[in-house]
């Protein structure tokens, strides 16, 4: 966790946001056979910017962080809330690690 430029907003409500953390990162799209880590698509999302109130959240479990891919948009919000665009913020969970064969 950083601190967050002077002036950036915090992605959940708005008000200035007092830290900066690491979004998890997303695998989109992985080859035909899943035990080949060879081919897959994973994307890291920009730091997200919040104010104290939601690291608490986040770090509680309360507030879960979404992310807009579409190419109107491509922010932060609440999960599950709308976007500027229209679209709802998709979950951003960790990617939960594969059990060995």
């Amino acid at each position: 966790m950083t601190t967050p430029d002077p002036g950036a907003p915090c992605a959940v409500c708005r008000l200035p946001a007092t830290a900066v953390v690491a979004p998890p990162r997303r695998t989109l799209a992985r080859g035909v056979d899943p035990s080949d880590d060879s081919y897959s698509v994973t994307v890291i999302p920009p730091d997200v910017a919040l104010c104290a109130d939601h690291v608490a959240g986040v770090g509680r479990g309360d507030v879960v962080i979404g992310w807009c891919d579409d190419e109107r948009c491509r922010t932060y919000g609440e999960a599950g809330s709308m976007s500027v665009c229209g679209a709802a913020y998709e979950r951003l969970t960790p990617v939960k690690p594969r059990p060995s064969k």
